[in-house]
């Protein structure tokens, strides 16, 4: 097994002497295995999975066939926990998904209707009706707010409340809802302590403060002995994330910071930006004998940790890249193809680039008007449309501004019977594909109220091809793994899907080429996604490609991810993935740059995105020379160019054996090789 195997022993020693493990293992590089295999070799009999919904189904079948002695089953209810008892096997592996730990039964305002009386009558309203008010079903008095005015039945629907009088609850169970109880609520308080270990695959999904599966993990790890937990990107960018990750599953954090210090583990690992307007109506304080003035000062959170928080990983935490555990894997690139938007006008004068510019143009004066007024209001829907509209010509776009005030812009539909430059560009990479005998898929973010995937599968079914498409309602999360096998039996050539369901977990190696229809602006979810099918097993080589329209929102976004992997920081392999980049992770600051971008005129040329994937992809070769003591092949050759389509330029490197390969801490710490160093 290789450096499986010292990842394996890694972290059965660490589950020993730690009651919290980390593994931080590239996409691919087998972490199930290694996770059901410390288990058992540490010792543990009774073993808890907390998983994605879509990959209970192969957590049960990779145990069996990684530890033969095991036993594994999914669990979905109460009775299927309280028959563990009667389960034979061991070591026990039990396979519960996130979204049963968390969920619970709906509940309803449970009050009761009582006439308002005065002076032994009953109070009237100014239309004469009588007046009513809710009342608790135990005591009858009636149900106030704080400053005594009678709460509405919308009021007492948002929020759990109990009686000033009697403290009985003003709540019930909804009986039309599903009939349900959180499962990890129910293993604290009826099976503590049964488990020997919790086993957390997708880690870096439990990150948020308040999230509901945030919160059943965190009941769950209290109530197992030990915690091991998986992910291929710890940290996202901000320490913040980082320290609801660490402090919910490490006992030694929560020893140094209570609950609700995080802003004490932001200045002390964190990146802090400090905001003070010294403007002369922004003066909240003046001195009564004197000049001075005070002045209010916002602190923000940005992207960045300090190489100090190392010292809260490097005892517990195993670190495995996808070079270490898989050599001979083929070769893996990535191209970005920029095509023109159409000027073909149609009876009325109208073609795809007029209507986008007519579009860009009224959305960017009434942004800048917001912006103007301090208003972001506009954002949301301007970028969305800029984004959508291009690959969506054929529905037409109306931006309403939310104020109320009507159609701010508008594009008009275009020809059905038309095919687009980036349609047509799609279909002659699909039909050379398939002449290779390679199976595409395709990513498309769009799939509601915009949605283009019918579109697509028409353009590409009338060429003669083999398409499915797979949305979030198409079959259920734990069977989409099946679903996909079941398409492949029947000869399927194209799959077309949105990547957010398929960017942890599912094993794609069957589609060796996968095209990005549309532009994806979480570099997270781009580049988990990517890498669906570039894993162990891969027998072809894999080809990633950008699809994007030229001198639109689209380029520019596609730049924008190329600066935040530029940032992308390594330790010990991949750890914070995209860690010190200068963009957010969860899209939001995605969107807002690429609104300063365009506001401030921004004109990203072909060569300036071709340059930003160079530099990035020369950091990590480099890198690569100094982490790794192997031979590695030299730039110019094949298995490292990429170029960018319909240009005479010759290729430029991208392509490489692994992703990011790191970039030297700031502050000038070492980064050692993973093939090295497994546990400190």
């Amino acid at each position: 097994m290789g450096a499986q195997a010292d990842a394996i022993r890694a972290c059965a020693l660490s589950l020993r002497t730690h009651r919290a493990t980390n593994v931080v293992g590239e996409m691919g590089t087998g972490k199930t295995t290694i996770g059901a295999a410390a288990a058992s070799l540490a010792g543990f009999r009774r073993i808890l999975v907390l998983c994605p919904p879509h990959l209970t189904r192969k957590w049960q079948r990779e145990v069996k066939a990684t530890v033969p002695s095991a036993n594994a089953v999914i669990v979905r209810t109460i009775t299927d926990l309280r028959r563990l008892q009667s389960v034979g096997g061991w070591p026990l592996f039990v396979v519960l998904s996130r979204e049963r730990a968390k969920l619970s039964y709906h509940w309803k305002p449970a009050t009761l209707s009582r006439y308002l009386s005065r002076d032994g009558g009953v109070v009237h309203d100014e239309a004469g009706r009588p007046l009513r008010l809710p009342c608790c079903a135990s005591c009858f008095s009636p149900v106030l707010d704080d400053e005594g005015l009678p709460l509405e039945e919308a009021d007492l629907a948002r929020k759990k409340r109990t009686c000033d009088q009697c403290h009985g609850p003003l709540w019930q169970a909804d009986y039309r809802g599903p009939h349900r109880y959180p499962l990890a609520d129910y293993i604290s308080r009826r099976m503590s302590g049964y488990f020997d270990m919790l086993l957390i695959d997708e880690q870096h999904e439990f990150k948020a403060r308040g999230s509901a599966q945030g919160i059943a993990a965190g009941t769950l790890a209290e109530a197992c002995g030990a915690v091991l937990t998986l992910t291929g990107t710890l940290l996202g960018g901000y320490s913040s994330t980082l320290f609801w990750l660490l402090w919910r599953f490490s006992p030694a954090i929560r020893e140094e910071f209570s609950y609700g210090e995080e802003s004490k583990w932001v200045g002390r690992y964190g990146v802090v930006e400090r905001i003070t307007r010294k403007g002369d109506d922004d003066a909240y304080e003046d001195g009564r004998s004197s000049r001075r003035r005070g002045y209010r000062t916002r602190v923000v959170e940005k992207p960045g940790v300090s190489p100090a928080v190392l010292f809260h990983l490097i005892a517990n935490s195993v670190f495995v890249r996808l070079t270490d555990v898989a050599d001979g894997l083929p070769p893996y690139g990535e191209e970005v193809q920029l095509v023109a938007l159409d000027e073909t006008e149609t009876a009325d004068g109208a073609s795809q680039a007029s209507s986008y510019r007519q579009l860009a143009g009224q959305l960017e004066a009434a942004v800048r008007q917001a912006l103007a007024t301090g208003s972001r209001r506009l954002l949301g829907a301007y970028l969305q449309a800029l984004l959508a509209y291009p690959d969506a010509c054929t529905k037409g776009e109306a931006v309403v501004d939310p104020d109320g005030s009507g159609i701010i812009a508008s594009a008009p539909a275009l020809p059905e019977d038309h095919r687009y430059p980036k349609e047509q560009a799609l279909l002659d990479l699909v039909e050379s594909e398939k002449a290779q005998g390679r199976r595409i898929l395709v990513y498309v973010t769009h799939t509601a109220s915009r949605d283009i995937t019918p579109r697509l599968n028409s353009v590409l079914s009338e060429a003669g091809h083999r398409v499915a498409c797979l949305k979030a309602d198409t079959v259920s999360p734990e069977r989409r793994e099946e679903w996909v096998g079941n398409r492949l039996k029947e000869g399927l050539d194209v799959l077309l899907v949105h990547p957010r369901l398929v960017q942890t977990g599912l094993d794609l190696v069957d589609f060796p080429t996968i095209v990005w229809q549309e532009v994806e602006y979480s570099t997270y979810t781009m580049r988990q996604a990517s890498r669906r099918s570039w894993r162990i097993g891969q027998r072809r080589p894999v080809r990633v490609i950008y699809l994007a329209y030229r001198g639109t929102l689209q380029a520019q976004a596609l730049t924008l991810v190329a600066r935040k992997l530029q940032a992308s920081l390594a330790i010990e392999g991949e750890l914070p993935e995209d860690g010190l980049a200068s963009f957010g992770d969860e899209g939001e600051d995605m969107l807002l740059a690429l609104a300063r971008s365009l506001t401030a005129d921004a004109d990203e040329s072909e060569q300036g995105l071709e340059a930003l994937f160079r530099q990035s992809r020369d950091s990590e070769f480099a890198l690569t020379n100094d982490l790794v003591s192997a031979d590695v092949e030299p730039l110019d050759s094949p298995r490292h160019a990429l170029s960018i389509a319909g240009e005479s330029q010759p290729p430029w490197v991208w392509g490489s054996q692994s992703e990011s390969a790191g970039a030297e801490l700031a502050g000038g710490a070492a980064l050692h090789s993973a093939q090295q160093l497994r546990l400190f």
